[in-house]
């Protein structure tokens, strides 16, 4: 009996799910005898009027174009029909948009074959699998197809068709690949291509002979999310940076990334392993993962590509942040730092150290009696506003250095402003250096803080205030010369800038610098090597701090983080973190926040913190040891404050009288 070559309700609802509202599309069906005929469709009835030209006996594959189509394209000669040897069809240029990633599991098999039922189960199993990463590291519910001979998970995109989308798709698949590729089922690395197409759903999957043990199958829709969500780009950016990056030339790899023998480190350090291949290199399954020992079967790989770049991943979510950087470092700790240690180990061969000598009053070595009769040196404390930030922490300590960091748009310039105009609402003066704002942008902002919610008047943009003009020279003349910000039309030269904070904390007699932020510097003129600056950078505020008796906070952005945010993802040298007293990192409460703090803090949906808008993470404390505290923070639109409670209503001192109260006349709590 003759097999249905295709099913109308599983054709209609192919149609209405992945080309709702007459989206244009191209179908193109390929025979046994290599004919291929071609149509351009906007509904499912006239392409089920079209395919019955086709007869129950033949043999064909029907497929579908994935992606947005220019509509000229619906005016060629196969307009609502399927035509043979069609003289135009969709090239990459005729598309106008992505609305797809498509995962296509398919089982390794003879070509012209169809596949068995245990290859089947091996494409859905691995497919389970791949659904499970992609949801941990932030992907929407794909759509999920059943080809006939393997499984595709469907993505829903919005791209527009230029070149960078294509090789970030492209990256995406090569990363999938390298990832769940193996012996039995391949990841399709080939689908990121515009003009891509993909099994017409609905439609009988024919390779080879129809036998029983390798059957012709009905390919369908298999499950579907109640409304398909947009995938954020910077998920898929994130899968990309999964991929390694191609090793630059440094000590640590003899000048020569190829040359490093992969194989013979890994036996060196006794990581047990098991080598697979894949189609641009190769992949080292270990036996447990170098950072948790209970990680094991195919839970860690490394990988190494035939361009000689490595790198390192851990299903597991609280080691899936770590880089091949981090393994090696685990064994080598001093791996990256060989060009540091044979430049040490030159200068001190040159120029050996000087001897001690001990300095009257100044002994080498402190008695526990005599650390007991030092005098006492008082501590002075900033607060910052924060309430459970300053209970813990008792407010910033003069003298040392804080780094704040957090992703973008997770309002670091936000607390930054809140915490100077706390300092100066308890008679501390405050520096700052803000190289991406202007001076009047700068105080738009602070303005709108200090001014509360009963002095700001709503624009004609909704969601916008201003402060009047008469509430702004209040403040200003509040502020008075208790503020500072230097003028950047004097450049970035942080060697020269650094002499004028030396000046100005002298001037205006400064107890409080912010810095906004290190990558708004040009720190050049410290080292010619971008870390080594960077560390220079670090340790003259840090010095600069101790002479002066300031207390200073800079801002430092991270890396690409694949999890959730820690201090040690703050992008350069190690002693930006090493280097600091404190460590603050600016969350946005928001869905990703959500989904990673469930995965690595097992955070009941309940929690508290998610009623918070942002959160302040006190992630170091050198003093205290405070450490993993996340102080919640309720922002109001009005007047761009980060409140520590929802009501809560600060009153700065620009708006209060002598005694420390708003004036009478400006407290209105009855009409007449």
């Amino acid at each position: 009996m003759a097999i249905a070559q295709f099913n109308e309700k599983e054709i209609r609802k192919t149609i209405n799910i992945m080309k709702p509202d007459n989206q244009l599309f191209e179908i193109r069906v390929i025979c046994e005898n290599k004919k291929v005929y071609s149509g351009y469709f906007c509904d499912a009835d006239h392409l089920i009027d079209a395919l019955q030209i086709f007869h129950d006996g033949s043999e064909y594959n029907i497929y579908m174009t994935l992606n947005a189509l220019h509509p000229a394209c619906f005016d060629r000669s196969q307009k609502n029909i399927l035509q043979y040897h069609s003289k135009a069809t969709t090239s990459d240029n005729d598309v106008v948009g992505y609305d797809w990633l498509m995962v296509d599991l398919d089982p390794k098999r003879p070509t012209g074959t169809s596949a068995t039922a245990e290859q089947l189960q091996k494409a859905k199993d691995k497919g389970n699998a791949v659904y499970k990463f992609m949801a941990s590291i932030g992907f929407e519910q794909p759509l999920l197809g059943f080809s006939g001979n393997g499984v595709h998970l469907l993505y829903k995109i919005h791209f527009k068709n230029e070149p960078d989308k294509r090789e970030l798709l492209e990256k995406c698949l090569k990363t999938l690949s390298m990832l769940f590729t193996d012996n039995e089922i391949d990841v399709d690395m080939t689908n990121f291509n515009p003009s891509r197409v993909c099994k017409l759903y609905g439609t009988l999957a024919q390779k080879g002979t129809d036998s029983k043990l390798r059957p012709h199958r009905m390919s369908r829709i298999v499950g579907c999310p109640d409304c398909l969500k947009v995938t954020d780009p910077k998920y898929l950016e994130k899968l990309a940076d999964i991929y390694p990056q191609p090793q630059p030339a440094q000590p640590y790899n003899n000048y020569n990334p190829r040359e490093f023998d992969l194989e013979e480190w890994l036996n060196k350090y006794n990581v047990g392993y098991t080598r697979e291949s894949f189609s641009n290199g190769y992949k080292y399954v270990l036996n447990e993962c170098p950072f948790d020992s209970n990680h094991t079967g195919k839970d860690a790989c490394i990988f190494r590509l035939s361009n000689g770049s490595i790198g390192f991943h851990c299903f597991h979510n609280s080691c899936s942040t770590k880089t091949w950087r981090d393994v090696r470092m685990l064994y080598e700790p001093d791996a990256y730092e060989k060009k540091q240690m044979n430049y040490e180990k030159r200068i001190y061969t040159n120029h050996p150290p000087k001897k001690l000598e001990p300095v009257e009053g100044k002994p080498l070595f402190y008695t526990a009696e005599s650390i007991f009769n030092m005098p006492h040196v008082d501590e002075t404390f900033i607060k910052t506003g924060i309430d459970e930030l300053d209970h813990r922490l008792r407010g910033l300590c003069k003298g040392k250095i804080s780094v704040l960091s957090g992703l973008r748009g997770a309002s670091k310039s936000t607390i930054l402003s809140q915490m100077i105009l706390s300092a100066i609402d308890n008679g501390f003066n405050v520096g700052c250096f803000s190289g991406e704002l202007a001076p009047k942008n700068f105080m738009r902002w602070m303005n709108q803080q200090a001014a509360g919610k009963a002095h700001v008047a709503p624009t004609q943009f909704e969601g916008y205030y201003n402060t009047p003009k008469d509430i702004q020279k209040k403040i200003a003349q509040w502020m008075g010369r208790k503020f500072v910000l230097f003028n950047n039309s004097y450049g970035n030269n942080y060697t020269q800038i650094y002499k004028e904070f030396e000046k100005a904390i002298d001037e205006y007699k400064l107890d409080f610098l912010v810095l906004d932020n290190l990558m708004a510097f040009d720190i050049s003129g410290l080292d010619m090597n971008k870390y080594d600056a960077q560390s220079k950078f670090t340790w003259s505020l840090k010095k600069l701090a101790e002479e002066k008796n300031v207390h200073i906070l800079f801002v430092a952005h991270p890396r690409k983080a694949m999890g959730f945010l820690r201090l040690d993802d703050i992008s350069g040298t190690g002693d930006l973190t090493n280097a600091a007293d404190n460590g603050f990192i600016v969350h946005r409460v928001n869905d990703d926040f959500k989904r990673l703090t469930h995965q690595m803090f097992a955070w009941k949906d309940d929690n508290p913190i998610y009623d918070a808008t942002n959160v302040i993470e006190i992630a170091k404390d050198r003093d205290g040891g405070t450490q993993d505290v996340f102080v919640p923070l309720f922002y109001e639109k009005e007047t761009k404050r980060l409140k520590n409670y929802e009501a809560e209503n600060k009153i700065y001192g620009w708006d209060k009288d002598e005694d420390g109260f708003s004036p009478l006349d400006e407290i209105s709590p009855f009409e007449d």
